[in-house]
């Protein structure tokens, strides 16, 4: 066995094949035949340029279409033509939506602000809003969508901002909890699932993991069974899987 994990056959002791846990073969190179620079035994890579960016076809650092290496033109020096085209798509914009200004058709770029440097609800990159001069819209909420006064989706009188009611668009309110009385956990203010289990799986009636019927919080009896009588992989007591 050679030092690379190869035998003399060129089997891989850990694969069993020709090919490494990587893909390569004894001779470093891929199915493809390109190794890990993605290199062929010529020299080239998959689009006919070698490690110094020279194309095989051309003898210069533009392949036949006047791309370079990295994929940029010879006379913008990005992926758009002189026409403003992109490489990939032949649109004006990238695969992303961005045309070659770094803004998408809406105006914005990829951090989300026009070219003034404000986002789509008129905040610059620092949270100060275009029409009150500071962190706070007319509305009163800051970038992030929170109440200058709680500091929260919801304002002083409770409502949410998006729902004008006591709840949020998931059905939680100011304090956490839905219309039953649950938070996002499932769990009541005093820790309880609607089985009446806290987190730890202790039950609030008989402080065990069991309830009163003998069943933990996922529904399995001390036996390891569940109420229709199988087990958490699915078998009975005779090992016939449920159907």
């Amino acid at each position: 066995m050679s030092k690379n994990g190869f035998s003399k056959d060129g089997y891989h002791k850990a694969t069993g094949t020709k090919f490494d846990e990587e893909g390569f073969g004894k001779d470093g190179f891929n199915k493809l035949g390109y190794d890990q620079d993605g290199l062929s035994k010529n020299g080239y890579d998959k689009n006919g340029f070698d490690k110094d960016g020279t194309h095989i076809a051309t003898g210069n650092l533009f392949n036949t279409a006047g791309l370079d290496k990295e994929g940029n033109y010879e006379a913008t020096g990005t992926p758009f033509n002189e026409e403003g085209y992109h490489k990939a798509t032949g649109t004006e914009f990238d695969e992303e939506g961005f045309g070659k200004d770094g803004f998408n058709k809406l105006g914005y770029d990829q951090d989300g602000l026009s070219k003034n440097g404000y986002d789509k609800n008129g905040f610059d990159k620092d949270g100060t809003h275009i029409a009150t001069g500071n962190l706070f819209n007319t509305a009163g909420l800051d970038k992030e969508g929170n109440y200058e006064a709680t500091g929260t989706p919801f304002n002083e009188e409770g409502y949410h901002k998006a729902t004008g009611t006591e709840f949020d668009e998931e059905g939680f309110g100011k304090d956490g909890f839905n219309k039953l009385g649950y938070d996002l956990d499932g769990f009541t203010k005093y820790g309880y699932d609607k089985n009446s289990f806290d987190k730890d799986g202790t039950h609030m009636i008989t402080h065990t993991l069991f309830n009163t019927a003998g069943y933990d919080k996922d529904g399995f009896g001390k036996d390891g069974f569940d109420e229709g009588g199988f087990n958490k992989d699915g078998f009975d007591k005779l090992g016939k899987k449920k159907q």
